[in-house]
């Protein structure tokens, strides 16, 4: 069997030969931070994040007029969708991190939040009880943190 020598010198592992490189994927430079400015530079404009708040409120309106599960469908797509541009385009890492007592990492996000209010909202259509005031009040908390994500 034939040992491979790398270019440093020192013998190739299993890895390396199988990936046909010496190279650690900890060598390269793309760390998070260049990542997350990279997707910034890429980001939407002011202009299209309001263009998407006008669908969700026309959304808003016509889920509100007529709550059925195609309406609140549409409107969880568009939520997400913006929830999607803002989180990967639109703002700086901010983290809030903390361990719980099995050793574990905690992670707390706005958009966790967005996210149990549109599954509050589901679950009211869902059986039935979907009064036109509850649907308007969660899209209004829905919009305030939507736009405390977008600001």
């Amino acid at each position: 069997m034939a040992v491979k020598i790398g270019s440093t010198g020192t013998p190739a592992t299993p890895f390396e030969l199988l990936r046909g490189t010496s190279e650690h994927p900890r060598d390269k430079e793309l760390t998070f931070e260049s990542e997350l400015a990279e997707q910034q530079s890429e980001g939407i404009s002011h202009d299209e994040m309001e263009a998407m708040l006008k669908k969700i409120d026309e959304q808003a309106a016509r889920l509100s007029k007529t709550p059925t599960y195609d309406e609140l469908k549409e409107y969880r797509t568009l939520i997400k969708n913006f929830v999607g541009a803002a989180v990967s385009n639109m703002y700086e890492v901010h983290t809030s991190a903390g361990w719980d007592r099995m050793g574990r990492q905690r992670v707390y996000t706005t958009v966790r939040k967005i996210d149990r209010k549109l599954e509050d909202m589901a679950e009211s259509i869902r059986l039935g009880q979907s009064d036109q005031l509850d649907i308007i009040a969660a899209h209004d908390a829905i919009r305030g943190m939507l736009v405390d994500l977008y600001m």
